[in-house]
C-alpha cells in the first residue's frame, strides 16, 4: 500500500506521532459551554498542550463551517490550545480563514509530501 492509498486518519498518525503523543479517537471533550465536542484525534505537544484534530476525508473541498466549528471547539475548551484541520481538499480561502483564526490546514498532498521526505533523510 503506498502513501497516497492510506486513509487521512492513517496519514495523520504517521506524521504526528513521531514527535508527539498521538491519542487516536473519536475524543470527546466537554467544553465550557457544556458542549461536548468530538475530535477525531488530540495530538498532545507536552509544555505546550493539547491540539484538537478534526479529520474530513471528503472528497470536496474542506468548508468554512468546519473550521469554524474546530474554532467553537478549541475556544470553548480551555485544555485544548489550538486545532488542526485534515482534508483532502484545501483552497486558498479556507487557508486564509484558518489562518486568521490560528488553525493549522493540513491537505492530504501535505502529509503525503512531509512523509515523503522523511523517507529520504538519513
Amino acid at each position: 500500500m503506498t502513501l497516497g492509498d492510506k486513509s487521512l486518519t492513517e496519514l495523520t498518525e504517521k506524521v504526528f506521532s513521531e514527535k508527539y503523543e498521538f491519542i487516536n479517537g473519536p475524543k470527546k471533550l466537554k467544553g465550557e459551554s457544556g458542549k461536548t465536542w468530538t475530535f477525531n484525534a488530540v495530538i498532545n505537544n507536552g509544555k505546550l498542550g493539547k491540539y484538537g484534530v478534526f479529520v474530513r476525508d471528503w472528497k470536496r473541498e474542506i468548508s468554512i463551517t468546519q473550521l469554524r466549528q474546530l474554532h467553537k471547539a478549541c475556544v470553548d475548551i480551555p485544555e485544548i490550545e489550538g486545532g488542526i484541520m485534515i482534508c483532502n481538499i484545501a483552497t486558498d480561502f479556507s487557508r486564509d480563514y484558518s489562518s486568521q483564526f490560528g488553525i493549522q490546514l493540513l491537505s492530504r498532498g501535505h502529509l503525503v509530501s512531509k512523509l515523503r521526505n522523511r523517507e529520504f533523510q538519513f
